[in-house]
């Protein structure tokens, strides 16, 4: 093996480790990627649907832009217990502590450090099976394929670990509301 070939197969093995490290190993196995390849292009094309759940694609050939929509189960009941959270705490949505957390995280997630040819925002809706997710758009100056692949599986590991401290949240106010609601209706 030669140089050019070791130098051809390294984005596949950084992206085979990617994929161990967040847990999703088997699944890019399951998608055929057994050995280093090196068409990494083809390999990004075919594991973005590992990424996410759910992911729409649409190509615009007039501007040359690609949009593409992601999400996740855990994205989007995390998105609706926001909302329970803030009933129970009697808070605007936007003050609420597990909303900040989470824009700031996935602002951090989508900074591609010199990265360009790509914007994005986050739908926080919940009034259909898949509204939360992330737009992402890319123009033919996109060069940030593998920063990409790692903030979306970021990004669902991220949700799936809050989901449980959220959970944990809602409980614990559900519980303090529970006796001043029956002192309330006991007076």
């Amino acid at each position: 093996m030669t140089l050019d070939d070791i130098t051809e197969v390294l984005p596949s093995i950084a992206v085979a480790r990617l994929f161990y490290e967040y847990g999703r190993l088997d699944e890019m196995l399951g998608e055929g990627f057994e050995s280093p390849d090196a068409d990494f292009y083809m390999m990004f094309w075919e594991l973005l649907g590992v990424c996410a759940d759910c992911v729409y694609s649409d190509y615009d050939e007039n501007y040359g832009v690609n949009k593409w929509y992601f999400s996740n189960r855990d994205m989007v009941e995390y998105y609706r217990l926001c909302r329970t959270y803030s009933c129970l705490r009697g808070m605007k949505l936007k003050d609420n502590p597990f909303m900040q957390s989470a824009e700031r995280f996935v602002e951090n997630a989508m900074d591609f450090n010199g990265g360009y040819g790509y914007g994005w925002y986050l739908s926080t809706r919940i009034n259909h099976e898949w509204a939360s997710g992330l737009v992402f758009r890319t123009d033919e100056y996109f060069n940030g394929e593998f920063e990409l692949m790692e903030a979306l599986l970021s990004i669902r590991d991220w949700y799936r670990r809050n989901l449980v401290r959220l959970r944990e949240a809602i409980e614990k106010e559900k519980s303090l509301a529970a006796p001043n609601d029956w002192e309330v209706k006991a007076a």
